[in-house]
């Protein structure tokens, strides 16, 4: 199968998270990566790059991301940089003939998406798309039931994803508050998640109707990242022009129907991402903040034990219960779904297959955001 040498461009959080990731496939995954290195990380500038790479156990490092793309030694890069950068990278990486994993959402908007997903499709690479959450094994043991059967026909969805981090008005006017950079806010940030969840559990969703409401209007200008902020006295502050909460209802193509609602404006909510699914047989519910259970309620069970049941979730039996911990209680954290992301793609490259969520999800998922956000200028509901 050969070396593969991984690139990353894009040392910020989520970064971050991919390098630790990378140092969790090592060991929950040896065997299938000897050949596996973290070779070369860019980063805007020579001295974000320097310090990343030193932070982040890269060997080198390059203010151009140009330039690591044009290296042959490079096979798989991660794409790990703000929305409105991604369609120019991406469609540079598949130019090069690199395998790629992009941070979500794909593109800023539909028609990007489709041009990224066919490009990749055209050039034969491996493409996936950082939908983390839809690894965590206890959703991946949701997707086994649904798959099997254990709902019956699934008549809905419901979920949020909300968090308090934008509730500080002093908080800085970050990229991910400017429209032109972000594409949209809470919507695209966080609701792209739930949206892909709900396509991942129940299918294409095919109507939408959404509200969204900005209450933070100005916020001061910094170079500071989330959680930072600035000093008010002497700052210049910019317009904040994306949603902070966004609530859509949305029909699928199988007759289910379903919610979300997307916030970072809740009090006391970090990062709260749950979602409930219900079915002729048994429903389900899941909160990230729990990410190691899984209630489970099936109509089969007596009337004097109905009601839901919690099941703890990391035993052999459960998805990559045999790779992570060896006792369900040690659970997992918000690395480990990452872990399994990239060893899965990973092991695409390697194998020379698809991976999965790949750049048609990203593509789908954009279809949705962008049939919300005509719904709220339209008022009305909106097809896919």
């Amino acid at each position: 199968m050969g070396e593969l040498n991984i690139g990353l461009i894009g040392a910020g959080l989520i970064g971050r998270t991919h390098s630790i990731a990378y140092r969790m496939v090592k060991g929950f995954f040896t065997e299938k990566t000897k050949e596996v290195s973290l070779k070369v990380l860019a980063e805007e500038n020579e001295e974000a790059a320097r310090n990343g790479a030193a932070n982040l156990g890269f060997d080198e490092w390059t203010a151009d991301y140009r330039e690591l793309l044009a290296r042959k030694d490079i096979r798989l890069v991660i794409v790990a940089v703000p929305n409105y950068k991604h369609k120019e990278i991406v469609l540079e990486a598949i130019k090069h003939g690199k395998h790629v994993l992009c941070e979500k959402p794909l593109a800023m908007n539909a028609p990007d998406a489709k041009q990224i997903f066919d490009a990749a499709e055209k050039a034969g690479i491996t493409h996936g798309i950082g939908f983390n959450y839809r690894k965590a094994p206890a959703v991946l043991l949701i997707k086994r039931w649904v798959d099997n059967g254990m709902f019956g026909d699934i008549v809905s969805y419901r979920s949020s994803f909300i968090q308090d981090w934008g509730i500080d008005e002093n908080g800085p006017l970050s990229w991910r508050f400017q429209k032109k950079l972000a594409g949209s806010g809470s919507l695209g940030d966080l609701g792209s998640h739930a949206i892909d969840m709900a396509r991942f559990l129940i299918g294409e969703v095919s109507e939408v109707v959404g509200t969204v409401s900005t209450h933070v209007h100005k916020r001061p200008i910094s170079t500071g990242g989330l959680g930072h902020k600035q000093d008010t006295g002497t700052a210049e502050y910019g317009k904040v022009d994306v949603d902070d909460i966004c609530d859509v209802l949305m029909e699928f193509e199988n007759g289910a129907q379903g919610g979300m609602v997307s916030s970072r404006l809740a009090p006391g909510r970090k990062n709260h991402f749950e979602f409930e699914v219900y079915g002729t047989k048994a429903g389900v519910f899941f909160d990230w903040e729990r990410p190691n259970e899984v209630l489970f309620s099936s109509v089969d069970m007596p009337g004097d034990q109905s009601g839901f049941n919690r099941i703890l979730v990391g035993g052999f039996q459960h998805p990559y219960g045999e790779n992570l911990w060896p006792i369900p209680g040690m659970g997992i954290g918000f690395a480990e779904p990452f872990a399994v992301q990239l060893f899965e793609m990973i092991d695409a490259v390697l194998n020379e297959r698809k991976a999965s969520p790949g750049f048609y999800d990203g593509w789908k998922v954009n279809q949705v955001l962008d049939a919300i956000e005509s719904s709220v200028k339209k008022r009305a509901w909106c097809k896919v």
